[in-house]
């Protein structure tokens, strides 16, 4: 992933990379991050904090649209 400066960040801001991989700051100041899996083909989406029930704080996935939709839910649940 591109090097960003996550200080200059605020809640609810994101930025993208040429490749599609996002890093943002969540409603509540977390860093969240959407990148492509190294390992084998899809994508993984985390935030920087204790998982909680009802919202985990990472999500293994092959489609696009699933690892956006659950970028954009970190973004505002944490």
């Amino acid at each position: 992933m591109a090097d960003f400066d996550t200080s200059a960040l605020t809640p609810g801001q994101s930025r993208s990379a040429p490749d599609g991989e996002r890093i943002g700051c969540s409603a509540g100041g977390r860093l969240v991050q959407l990148r492509k899996r190294v390992s084998e083909p899809g994508f993984v989406v985390t935030v920087d904090a204790e998982p909680r029930p009802e919202v985990p704080a990472e999500l293994m996935t092959h489609e696009w649209a699933a690892a956006n939709s659950e970028f954009a839910r970190l973004m505002r649940e944490y």
